[in-house]
């Protein structure tokens, strides 16, 4: 796997317009779609194409790539963003490095995902049409037991971080079982 976006502060360089061809190498060509395109379309025009030029060839992407864009909210922000970091949550295996995402991030998209993966929770759809997507929704990480997700939402919660209540309803829903 090549940029590893939860990892070293990644996400934040590449958002900041900080990418350069060698973010390329390395990638999925099925497992990293968004990845690449993402990081085509937001790198500095300088770099653009050499970085299409190499993703011709190792990706087999023949056209510069146009970001995503929500119908219901052309504006929305979060759109494109979303399915990157949707794309590449599943594709982080450790969950040190996701607890961390969850725990320290200031990005609340990549904090969420990582809550998620590592729970299996989910948040409610938005009852706007245009938001109903941002559910976070992911499998859940394979080395997280039962055990790991109770110790995990009781470390978030006794550490008062932003998914406090979302542990605490992933606990209350879990003795009701």
């Amino acid at each position: 796997m090549g940029v590893k976006i939860f990892r070293s502060d990644n996400w934040n360089k590449i958002k900041n317009g900080n990418i350069i061809r060698r973010d390329l190498m390395g990638l999925h060509p099925d497992r990293d779609v968004e990845l690449i395109r993402y990081l085509i379309a937001h790198a500095p025009e300088a770099s653009r194409s050499s970085m299409m030029k190499y993703a011709a060839e190792k990706y087999n992407l023949d056209e510069m790539p146009e970001p995503p864009e929500n119908i219901d909210d052309p504006k929305d922000a979060h759109y494109e963003v979303y399915f990157v970091l949707q794309e590449q949550v599943a594709r982080e295996e450790d969950a040190d490095v996701l607890k961390d995402a969850a725990l320290n991030n200031s990005d609340y998209d990549m904090a969420a995902f990582a809550f998620c993966r590592l729970t299996g929770y989910s948040f409610p759809s938005s009852e706007c049409d245009a938001y109903s997507y941002r559910t976070f929704s992911c499998d859940t990480l394979p080395e997280m037991t039962e055990e790991s997700i109770r110790e995990f939402c009781l470390e978030v919660i006794e550490k008062g971080g932003r998914f406090k209540e979302a542990a605490q309803k992933y606990l209350y829903y879990e003795k009701l079982k």
